[in-house]
């Protein structure tokens, strides 16, 4: 079976999917009152000012500020340049079309972590990212007959570049999770994010820091789906990672689109088609077995260790 640490960081990483998946729905509406950089903004405020608070009430001190400086910078990455592309490119496309390239990421990051030679995952990990990532195809490409219109190609490739940019997070911040707490990280990597997306918003945007007019409606929206992804999201993947590889804990996030879809069904209306249910199943099925393989080897070694005493 596995020990208490596994079993807590699958579940950590099974929590952060889900709140990527629900908030998919909350920030596709935040975007009707915002423009992309200025809703970044707003997010990433928001989660600071929960991240900081929830700081304050743990009384969390152990960290070690260099370490905390290195890893602040891949704030860059993500959520910096992963959600300002992403925000953009979701801006051009479909919903639906965005949630198919972003399944992605978890087949990216296997790739990324053998290229990189930082993790050499199995041929069997390899291969059940592949299977995942063909299930979270599953589950959201029947959604692409309705998205109509023309496909933008550009915004294809912005929302590739913010999934290749979180994949690369994701690959070079497991390095550095177990020697570095959850809280402070993010809030450092999110301080760093806040000054390049300003950066960016400053050298590209036509009206600088100007307040939108959103509604009160538009501005608790903003901040909602803020704290769910930036704070609770990432807080939960950063805990996965004290306990899991990047590989392994890349494949958890082909359950984003499932859960995307479960969220939009009571919100938007939207229906599960037979393929998108057997696309789930097939998700349900690599993590299944992906568990299995992380049982075996310390059910062997616990076998070992009695065989002497038996």
């Amino acid at each position: 079976m596995t020990d208490n640490r596994t079993t807590l960081s699958i579940a950590a990483a099974i929590g952060a999917t889900f709140c990527w998946g629900a908030d998919m729905t909350l920030t596709k509406l935040a975007l009707g009152h915002f423009e992309p950089s200025l809703l970044l903004l707003v997010q990433l405020l928001a989660s600071i000012g929960f991240l900081v608070v929830v700081l304050l009430a743990t009384g969390i001190r152990k960290t070690s500020w260099p370490q905390l400086l290195r890893n602040s910078g891949l704030g860059v990455l993500e959520p910096g340049l992963a959600y300002l592309l992403g925000l953009e490119g979701l801006r051009r496309i479909s919903a639906a079309e965005a949630v198919v390239l972003s399944a992605t990421e978890s087949i990216m990051i296997v790739l990324i972590a053998w290229l990189f030679a930082i993790e050499r995952p199995r041929g069997v990990a390899l291969l059940l990212a592949v299977i995942g990532t063909a299930g979270a195809v599953m589950v959201a490409g029947s959604h692409l007959q309705y998205a109509g219109g023309a496909v933008s190609l550009w915004g294809d490739l912005l929302l590739l570049g913010g999934v290749l940019s979180a994949a690369i997070y994701v690959v070079f911040s497991s390095r550095f999770a177990s020697s570095t707490e959850p809280i402070p990280a993010l809030i450092g990597q999110q301080v760093v994010a806040v000054l390049f997306v300003a950066g960016v918003h400053l050298a590209v945007g036509d009206r600088g820091f100007s307040i939108p007019s959103a509604s009160t409606y538009g501005w608790v929206l903003a901040a909602v789906s803020g704290i769910v992804q930036y704070a609770c999201a990432f807080w939960l993947y950063l805990w996965a990672l004290k306990g899991l590889r990047a590989d392994e804990a890349g494949l958890y996030l082909s359950l984003t689109p499932v859960f995307g879809l479960l969220v939009a069904i009571p919100v938007l209306g939207e229906r599960l088609t037979p393929m998108q249910w057997m696309g789930t199943l097939v998700i349900i099925g690599t993590i299944m077995v992906l568990t299995r393989m992380r049982d075996e080897p310390q059910a062997a070694d616990a076998g070992k260790l009695r065989s002497p005493a038996a």
